[in-house]
């Protein structure tokens, strides 16, 4: 039963918040602002989860609770969420915008966690139940995609509302994890474990080339004449190509060691925006969204796998939401800034070779972590 609540949470929780957070770009230009300003909005509206998720795990080791945490969040960006497509900028759009991102952050990684400190056999099945995620965000992105196009953004506030009151629901019937550990609660455990740097650094680096493309890739499907239903095609196809790397990867990572499956990621990303530049056709494109299956599911899975082995035990969830926080949401910040800079004032071509160069820097990172750190298969 729990395992099935866990689905249920994961599919609604991100059906639901692709409907606003998978269609950024596309849900800025309705609301009529330029690339700068819309690579700005989405930084500093990832700079609010990111503020959200470095104190939201330091409350949930504090309290002893995950659920207590997760709920209410669920409710504030449920909330936060409607009044960000129901106004037009304004105090109103830009106080639920910002929330939204505050409270939006923490809802996958609080899940992750919630997970990674449950039972063994719960735990276990990390990447089966996180693959429902994807499931729910491929298919969010493909029906709002073509809502958009068709009916409008009046439509979506009842898919995001619908979607997560269910996961409302499910989490409220879900039991809490069982907290026991004892000890200091000092930020300096972890700002002093050179491990724990050494690893949310070089993903951080990566993350900054993974997310870059994920923000040149709506202007580069509207310079070849796509629209939003083509931006959902693609975001539907990423999605899927996850899952089954989501369900693999843990066999995976009991044959090849984590720090070799990473260099996979920049490489991948590399190729999909050689695609964007030298292949500008959207079946190409399209094509390029299977390498998903080695971009973010890896990241991720190795991501929370080598942050789980080096945090100390009574900071876990601490440990795991401050890692993610500066290697996702602070490669989402870099990443959308420097891509809104680059497209306002060196156009999107230029902005692609930048891109490619900062994939090759993570390239390179992803190498000199596997040769400095021992070969561990999980």
């Amino acid at each position: 039963m729990r395992a099935l609540l866990f689905r249920i949470i994961y599919f609604f929780i991100f059906f639901g918040t692709s409907t606003i957070a998978g269609m950024l770009i596309p849900f800025l230009q309705y609301k009529g602002f330029y690339p700068i300003q819309t690579g700005s909005l989405i930084s500093l509206f990832t700079l609010s989860g990111l503020i959200g998720l470095f104190s939201v795990g330091y409350f949930c080791d504090k309290l002893k609770t995950i659920k207590k945490v997760l709920f209410p969040s669920l409710i504030i960006t449920t909330i936060t969420g409607t009044i960000a497509i129901l106004f037009n900028k304004g105090i109103a759009f830009y106080l639920g915008f910002f929330l939204m991102g505050l409270f939006n952050a923490m809802l996958g990684p609080l899940c992750d966690s919630w997970i990674m400190e449950s039972s063994d056999d719960i735990k276990s099945k990390f990447g089966q139940l996180r693959a429902f995620g994807s499931v729910g965000w491929a298919f969010g992105v493909l029906i709002v995609g073509f809502v958009i196009s068709n009916l409008g953004y009046k439509y979506v506030v009842y898919i995001y509302m619908g979607a997560l009151l269910v996961g409302i629901i499910c989490a409220f019937r879900l039991k809490d994890v069982a907290k026991s550990y004892e000890g200091s609660m000092s930020f300096k455990l972890l700002l002093t474990n050179k491990d724990y740097i050494f690893i949310v650094v070089t993903l951080l680096i990566i993350c900054i080339g993974f997310r870059g493309y994920l923000q040149l890739l709506p202007y580069g499907i509207e310079r070849i004449g796509g629209d939003t239903s083509n931006l959902g095609i693609y975001n539907f196809i990423c999605s899927v190509s996850e899952i089954v790397m989501l369900i693999l990867c843990s066999k995976i990572m009991h044959k090849l060691s984590p720090d070799k499956l990473i260099i996979l990621s920049p490489i991948a990303v590399f190729i999909q925006m050689s695609v964007l530049y030298f292949i500008p056709n959207i079946y190409a494109i399209y094509l390029s969204g299977l390498l998903q299956i080695f971009t973010y599911p890896i990241i991720l899975m190795v991501g929370r796998t080598m942050i789980d082995r080096v945090c100390p035990a009574n900071l876990k969830t601490t440990s795991q939401l401050m890692g993610f926080a500066m290697f996702n949401s602070l490669g989402v910040i870099i990443g959308s800034f420097v891509v809104g800079f680059l497209i306002e004032y060196l156009k999107i071509d230029r902005a692609i070779l930048v891109m490619m160069g900062v994939a090759l820097l993570g390239v390179l990172c992803a190498i000199f972590y596997d040769r400095k750190t021992k070969d561990k298969t999980i």
